[in-house]
Parts: C-alpha cells; structure tokens; sequence
C-alpha cells in the first residue's frame, strides 16, 4: 500500500500581511539605532537652541530630529551592508569610522543645503535665482555647527557599533545596562 503525503494546509501571507510584517521586523531591527541617532539630534537641536536663545532666534525643528534619526538609522543598516562597508574589514578600525564619519558629514550638509535651496526654488522664478537666494540667506556658521553636531553623533554611532561587534553579540548591551557582578573580596594571610 502506497503512503499519500500529508496534505498542509499552508498558504503564503497575503501581500499587506507580508508587507506588515516586514515592516515590524525594518522597524524592529532599526529601533535601537533610531533612539540612538534621535537623543543625539535632540542633544544637537538643544544646544544649537541655547546658543541661539541669546539673539532671540526661536529654533523648533523636533520634527526634523524625529525624521532625521529615522533616516539615518536606516541608511547607516543599508549601507553597513554594502560592499562598500565590507572593503574596510582589513584596516584598523578608526579607518571606516573617519571615512563614514567624512562622508554622512559631507551628505548632511548637501542635504542642508539643498532643503534651503529646494525652499528657496518655491519662491523664486528660476532656479538661478533660487540659488542665488539661498546661498544669500543661508545662515552657513549655523548650518555648519549643525553640520559638525550631527557628524559627532555619527562618529559615537561608528565608534560604539565597532566597539560592539568587536566585544561580540550582547556583550556592550550588558557592560552597560546589567549590574556587574559583586566584587570579590580576598583576605590577606598573615
């Protein structure tokens, strides 16, 4: 007598199933780099406030921090992976964090620049003149120490994810949120 196999009632996940469950496990894996990336905006945002609070220049741009970190915790997962980011596995360390730390710098403000200059584009009749515009109003010693805060926070974020991959899987997370273990006292013989 022939053995039949046994009949799965298995069926593949709808679209917007699968589309929702992909989005959990995005927005899952990126939630420790997102609150990473959105303290260290919100720390820039408040000290770039408070030296601007003496001019009586109101800075409110929480929204900016909150899509920023989104962003940039999501870019730097991509981009980790890429063979860009594997080219650097032979070097010493401090090698890929210069580097990436250059070169979100260097993307943070083209992206400064060109949100004034797209805001500048609404305004004026060509894009000449939009130009013209926001390289004459942009405030380029704010957007500079915009610039230099942000790339800090890269840097600690290279730093720290170095760090972490060489301690190995959980090790930096339990350095620095589990109690250490009680200290071991030894008597001295006489």
């Amino acid at each position: 007598m022939q053995k039949t196999p046994a009949h799965t009632d298995y069926t593949a996940p709808s679209l917007p199933v699968a589309a929702i469950r992909w989005l959990r496990a995005e927005l899952r894996a990126a939630r420790p780099v997102f609150l990473f990336f959105f303290c260290g905006f919100m720390l820039v945002l408040l000290i770039v406030k408070l030296a601007l609070a003496q001019y009586a220049i109101e800075v409110t741009t929480v929204s900016r921090s909150l899509i920023g970190a989104l962003v940039a915790a999501k870019v730097t997962l991509i981009l980790d992976e890429t063979a860009l980011a594997h080219a650097f596995s032979r070097l010493p360390r401090i090698v890929p964090i210069a580097v990436k730390s250059v070169v979100y710098g260097l993307g943070v403000l083209l992206l400064g620049f060109a949100e004034r200059l797209f805001d500048a584009y609404r305004h004026s009749p060509s894009f000449a003149a939009a130009l013209s515009h926001a390289a004459r109003q942009a405030s380029l010693l704010r957007l500079l120490s915009v610039v230099l805060g942000i790339t800090v926070v890269f840097i600690a974020y290279f730093i720290i994810n170095e760090v972490s991959e060489r301690m190995g899987p959980g090790a930096l997370h339990e350095l620095l949120f589990k109690a250490p273990p009680p200290a071991v006292t030894s008597r001295s013989r006489a």
